[in-house]
């Protein structure tokens, strides 16, 4: 039994790190049903739904595996971590000084404390923290970054340059090397060494590009929500007008104005929810005979599309139920939003857009969870979706779902109170000066942009792409005409 056990585990491990959380998230809640003192898998699991942001399911399964084994330092590493990923950064970093208590040399819970110290802007502590791990591969990526943060790219470039062939490493924590290496060489301004370990990072991504299939999606999109059938659809009974929709590509600032309007005593910001997503792609299987999206919308009724309008605000308003408005931030919902207006008809959208060039620059060097945004590993393919992104604005504005408004990031950096303002009066809130101050609000944020909305705006991410010059030639090649016409306003 305990060798079937073990093989339960392991595959769970593989679909994790073959991008199916789901399939691996079933394996070993049944194993744990079955196995209600099996440790191991109660934390497994914990880490499973930790991947998919359900902290509040994973972080009471793993308090209950450290219980029952106090002395396993990889259960409290693994706490600090969703602590820390959580948002509960200073919770975290007891737990991964409980780990090394208990094993002084774990260099998983040395990293997850120089990880915490950074979350908390201890800057100095986690560079000597650094400083004082072992130079090894397996700590050089998470060195690396405090010395950079710490203002040291110089140090941290040689931190990272001894172990860029390490053979040893698993494959993602080799692949944030050369993530890594790519922000040192950017912040050295040696951008020909920079593209080249981003180049490789890229290379070493698992997820296959999708293009294809997000070009299917778009045209069924299109043809769904064609403005000849746009009237003949039916709508929800729905009159709030609590849901504020941010759409865009990721990068684009989004993050940004998700927390100015949170800032404000009447907002509140719910992070990036799966809900209207999930709602589309079950419809057809509960009320059109198994008709996809958006087919099977003209085989809905009024009724139908109200329930599930109900079922969309009972998740939004679970983070905050007396907010005025409630922000959606899953930037993904740039393709639902015909779908939004037939459900929410007094809802509004924000459409965050930045410059096509450092949108996709910054798109190229980001390091993106294992398994997701598979397009942004290639210069082309993110041109591609800029492309596809604004074909869906332009339908949008033919048929106009719902009221929207495009805010540019560099009109948020250039005028910040302006935009402020203009942002407020469109949703409909009165003007606050805590939303002029976005950094000092406590709320936990979850998205790859989290360091940047906890210190004050700064423009220096304006233009970024000018001193790259011919290395990004082929994004600036596919993207033609989009440059022009973003630079133009039109």
């Amino acid at each position: 039994m305990a060798k079937a056990d073990d093989g339960v585990r392991q595959e769970a491990a593989r679909l994790l790190a073959v991008g199916q959380p789901h399939e691996a998230e079933q394996l070993l809640r049944d194993l744990v049903r079955r196995r209600r003192n099996d440790l191991d898998a109660m934390a497994m699991l914990g880490q499973v739904l930790a991947r998919r942001r359900a902290f509040d399911e994973a972080l009471p399964l793993i308090q209950r595996a450290i219980s029952g084994d106090r002395k396993r330092a990889d259960f409290h590493a693994l706490a600090g971590e969703v602590l820390t990923t959580w948002g509960k950064a200073e919770e975290g970093l007891a737990r991964f000084d409980e780990a090394l208590k208990l094993h002084p040399g774990y260099q998983a819970a040395m990293s997850g404390r120089i990880n915490a110290l950074l979350r908390l802007r201890r800057l100095e502590d986690a560079a000597q923290a650094a400083q004082d791990s072992p130079d090894t591969p397996m700590m050089a990526g998470m060195a690396a970054r405090a010395l950079r943060r710490a203002g040291d790219p110089a140090a941290a470039r040689a931190r990272l340059t001894p172990h860029m062939q390490a053979t040893d490493l698993p494959h993602e924590a080799h692949r944030t090397l050369w993530f890594e290496l790519g922000h040192v060489c950017d912040g050295l301004q040696d951008y020909p060494a920079a593209s080249a370990a981003f180049t490789q990072g890229n290379a070493m991504s698992t997820q296959p590009d999708a293009s294809g299939q997000h070009e299917r999606q778009l045209e069924a999109v299109l043809e769904g929500f064609a403005a000849e059938a746009w009237p003949t659809l039916p709508r929800a009974e729905c009159d709030s007008d609590v849901p504020v929709y941010v759409v865009g590509l990721p990068r684009c600032g989004s993050t940004l104005v998700e927390q100015i309007i949170a800032s404000h005593p009447d907002g509140a910001g719910a992070g990036e929810l799966e809900t209207l997503a999930e709602l589309a792609s079950g419809l057809g299987p509960r009320v059109a005979a198994g008709l996809p999206f958006p087919a099977c919308l003209m085989e809905t009724n009024e009724l139908q599309l109200s329930s599930v309008a109900k079922a969309y605000l009972k998740v939004l308003r679970r983070t905050a139920p007396k907010a005025r408005r409630v922000v959606d931030k899953q930037l993904g919902n740039l393709v639902l939003a015909g779908f939004a207006g037939l459900l929410t008809p007094n809802a509004r959208i924000i459409h965050c857009t930045r410059h096509p060039m450092d949108l996709g620059l910054s798109c190229w060097t980001q390091k993106f969870p294992p398994e997701t945004n598979g397009w942004a590993s290639s210069q082309e393919h993110i041109a591609g979706m800029w492309h596809n992104g604004q074909r869906l604005i332009d339908h949008w504005s033919e048929i106009q779902p719902l009221p929207t408004l495009e805010v540019r990031y560099e009109a948020l950096v250039n005028d910040l109170d302006g935009q402020v303002r203009r942002i407020l009066e469109f949703v409909g809130l009165p003007f606050d000066e805590a939303c002029l101050r976005f950094w000092e609000t406590k709320r936990t944020v979850l998205t790859l942009s989290q360091d940047q909305v906890r210190r004050p705006l700064y423009a220096s991410a304006v233009g970024r792409h000018e001193a790259w010059g011919e290395l990004l030639d082929p994004l600036r090649t596919a993207l033609g005409d989009a440059i022009d016409t973003y630079t133009s306003g039109v």
